[in-house]
């Protein structure tokens, strides 16, 4: 019996030292297997074509063309002393200074007013988040029928309040605030839920520490709620900021019309990232326009930069 029991516990501590070397294989295996579709998918949809296009920006290359030849820094210095590419610049920076702030303000002032936890709190939610999920392309068109001069309902409220009708995306002037004003519409929601969620984890006892010390509300809002949302404010800073001098496709929709062309009328509209678009596909200068795209890269890149040392100075952690 003492025999058997001692052979049962020894057979059972080989199977335990065989099994133990395996363990660390399936830890690391199961999650790598799970990983690769994720990893295929960005490999090639991101890391091969944004190498492809950072190659190519030193060559000159004609889609139409024969021959391919090393053109160094050429097409650099091209865009550079491109009178439409600095348009393009500026008009991109002109939209960015228009929703940065307009997004940082109102995701806080909507955010204020309905994060009281009530029955109508899910509600009021929804609502502001509806339009965010709605597609872009079909939003457009229905905010092109809105932005109408002669039989737009923005036009028609403004006459009701005798106040001056607009040409809207038919002006020089207005087209661009135009864009601007459906874009804030599309994507403040998730703005909002973000803000919404940071206000959520502001902690209670700070606030009634505040309150009892006879700070009002406004006071607890600017002194207490402002300062802990920082790091969040900081983030949609960012994301805003990455967002907007990439945008196009609210900037193609509203101006693909058949009485105005892409990034019109008169380029007002036409940002950095319509033209490398309209270089590429339209004219068939790839190399052209990843060198412009790798331009938009690094002036993304110094904004960020910027901000981020900008940032030390407004942005508390707890």
């Amino acid at each position: 019996m003492d025999q058997s029991l001692m052979e049962q516990m020894g057979v059972g501590r080989s199977k335990q030292r065989r099994t133990i070397p395996l363990q660390p294989r399936m830890a690391w295996a199961t999650p790598i297997l799970f990983l690769l579709p994720t990893f295929a998918f960005l490999i090639v949809f991101t890391y091969l074509p944004a190498g492809v296009s950072l190659v190519l920006g030193f060559y000159h290359y004609h889609l139409l063309g024969v021959n391919t030849t090393f053109g160094g820094l050429t097409d650099f210095k091209e865009a550079l002393s491109y009178s439409i590419f600095w348009q393009a610049v500026r008009n991109t920076f002109l939209y960015a200074a228009y929703m940065i702030p307009a997004t940082v303000v109102g995701a806080v002032l909507i955010a204020a007013l309905i994060h009281e936890k009530s029955r109508y709190f899910a509600m009021l939610r929804t609502f502001v988040l509806l339009p965010y999920i709605t597609p872009v392309i079909a939003t457009s068109i229905a905010w092109l029928w809105m932005f109408n001069p002669q039989y737009g309902i923005l036009n028609a409220v403004l006459h009701w309040l005798h106040l001056p009708e607009s040409q809207w995306l038919l002006s020089p002037r207005m087209a661009m605030p135009s864009i601007a004003i459906y874009s804030l519409w599309h994507g403040l929601g998730f703005d909002v839920i973000i803000v919404l969620s940071a206000m959520a984890n502001v902690p209670t006892q700070v606030l009634e520490a505040a309150a009892i010390d006879g700070a009002t509300s406004w006071t607890r809002f600017v002194r207490v709620i402002l300062p802990l949302l920082s790091p969040t404010l900081f983030f949609l800073v960012i994301v805003t900021t990455i967002g907007t001098l990439q945008a196009f496709s609210q900037i193609f929709a509203l101006t693909s019309t058949p009485s105005s062309a892409v990034g019109g009328p008169e380029n007002s509209t036409l940002t950095l990232i319509l033209l490398i678009y309209q270089t590429a596909f339209s004219y068939f200068h790839l190399s052209y326009a990843a060198a412009m795209a790798l331009l938009l890269v690094i002036i993304i890149l110094g904004l960020t930069l910027i901000q981020n040392w900008l940032s030390k100075r407004w942005v508390f952690y707890q």
